[in-house]
């Protein structure tokens, strides 16, 4: 009698359709590790640039670094980066959609609060003034939608809430125009004045919008 040793047609679809149910399983913890793996790389990026921004500012009587408004070459991009060596790659976040585009532009993924740099009313231009570093945000993670131009390196949060957006209600829309409330799944990064990172849900921000709770204010 021979022994038969080859796989039926009907063996052969149910080795199939197992090998297919097992990848399907597999695939969302491949791709949440994936994210979860980019997440950390972007929360390493805003925490070198929180320690070289600290340096900076004991290098620098206490003073934030500045904006394009004090001129190009003394925007932080480039005053930072001999306290990141240089590593243009930190100021990208593995989840910017533009991040390439944005390399190549000198631009940055992440931004800095402009209450820190710019002077308002309601700005410190000084760390050593805070009250709170704990509670102050350096930067926040820069909108998807922004164009690439240099000069997006910093937000306004002391035009997210005027009286109009207030009375119109469009706090949020001014927000996400220069703020990513959920690059990271449904959150985002936020460097503090003590160089702590914290991921803030996308759903906090928004509570805080339509609260009127202006959360880029130095405290």
């Amino acid at each position: 009698m021979r022994i038969r040793t080859a796989f039926t047609l009907v063996e052969l679809l149910v080795v199939i359709a197992i090998i297919g149910v097992l990848i399907a399983l597999l695939l969302p913890a491949v791709q949440s590790a994936r994210a979860a793996s980019r997440r950390t790389a972007c929360a390493n990026n805003v925490r070198q640039m929180g320690l070289a921004t600290l340096m900076f500012v004991n290098s620098h009587g206490g003073r934030f670094p500045g904006t394009v408004h004090d001129g190009e070459l003394k925007s932080w991009v480039y005053t930072l980066a001999p306290y990141m060596e240089s590593v243009d790659s930190i100021r990208i976040c593995p989840d910017d959609l533009k991040g390439a585009e944005r390399l190549a532009a000198k631009s940055t993924s992440y931004i800095l609060n402009g209450y820190l740099a710019i002077p308002t009313a309601d700005s410190i231009l000084k760390h050593s003034r805070l009250n709170a570093t704990s509670k102050t945000i350096m930067a926040f993670e820069g909108s998807d939608n922004r164009n690439l131009d240099f000069n997006n390196e910093h937000a306004h949060p002391f035009l997210w809430f005027s009286s109009l957006a207030m009375y119109d209600g469009t706090v949020l829309q001014e927000i996400e125009k220069e703020v990513q409330i959920d690059r990271h799944q449904s959150g985002a990064h936020y460097l503090y004045a003590d160089g702590h990172v914290d991921i803030i849900p996308a759903e906090t921000i928004s509570e805080w919008a339509s609260q009127g709770f202006n959360f880029a204010k130095p405290q």
